[in-house]
């Protein structure tokens, strides 16, 4: 089972709005809430492609269809996506 995070999503929220905006680097960011870099730049690109849903678990459905992957598959494979 995995480990509940201990940011509410108006945390979260908040500072992939300071990123956004400017106001710091992911580590200075990072660094004033207390989380690393990397896992603020996560955050940041799940705000981006879905806003502030991308923090609300409770309604998140973890099961993709297999259309959903290929999908998401080829985009990767003809660079209109990342890894991320």
């Amino acid at each position: 089972m995995g480990k509940k995070s201990q940011y509410s999503i108006e945390t979260k929220t908040q500072a992939c709005k300071d990123y956004e905006k400017g106001k710091g680097s992911f580590q200075s960011i990072a660094e004033e809430i207390g989380v690393n870099w990397t896992t603020l730049r996560e955050w940041y690109f799940k705000y981006r492609e879905h806003g502030v849903n991308a923090f609300d678990t409770t309604k998140r459905n973890n099961s993709y269809t297999k259309e959903f992957k290929l999908e998401v598959i080829e985009e990767y494979i003809t660079n209109k996506g990342s890894y991320i």
